[in-house]
């Protein structure tokens, strides 16, 4: 993890506006281009500033990840916790997943350009672990909303089929043909994953 930012209001400014900088020189260039010093020119920062708070690029990678995970995760949530059937709810979490720009933009610049770098860097490694963690958690308590029968062992399994289900899904799509002619689309994950929750 990356040291605490200073307890003072021009050091948490500075973070953040390093941390924006990072997520906006991330996503209009890429993982391969990604460097501390062309963060601090986004910044208007020295390097020597952005060494400060993150001692090497991996490092902001990893906060960039939390980030990522923070925010949609809580998106997700919101969509699947508003009221409606659980299929209802459970599209509309898979919609957002499977369907939402902003999220497929940022999945691809984390979950594929970010994340290849975990197999050499211990910190974007732990971040990565956590954000499977949150999302396994989150998938967890869809899975016990949807079939409160199950016991927590046969619900965890569940939960990381269904992961794993959606991500295959997220992965191949842009290969499987126009939107709406996938036979994956948010309406057809919904029914699969409804099907293997009531499984006995």
């Amino acid at each position: 993890m990356t040291q605490s930012a200073p307890a003072t209001e021009k050091g948490a400014t500075r973070r953040e506006a390093i941390l924006e900088a990072a997520t906006a020189l991330l996503l209009d260039e890429g993982y391969a281009r990604f460097s501390a010093r062309g963060v601090a020119a986004r910044a208007g920062l020295r390097l020597s500033h952005v060494q400060y708070y993150f001692p090497n690029p991996a490092e902001i990678l990893a906060e960039l990840l939390d980030r990522f995970v923070q925010r949609y995760s809580a998106e997700i949530r919101a969509r699947f916790e508003a009221p409606g059937s659980g299929e209802q709810r459970l599209h509309r979490a898979l919609d957002f997943l499977l369907n939402d720009e902003a999220y497929r933009r940022d999945c691809g610049i984390f979950m594929l350009e970010v994340a290849s770098f975990a197999a050499r860097n211990q910190a974007i490694a732990e971040a990565l672990s956590r954000y499977y963690a949150v999302y396994l958690q989150g998938f967890e308590n869809i899975v016990k909303t949807l079939n409160p029968a199950l016991t927590p062992r046969e619900r965890a399994r569940r939960a990381r089929q269904a992961v794993a289900f959606i991500e295959g899904m997220a992965m191949t799509r842009p290969h499987m043909g126009a939107t709406g002619e996938a036979d994956f689309s948010a309406r057809e994950a919904t029914r699969a994953i409804l099907r293997l929750v009531a499984a006995p």
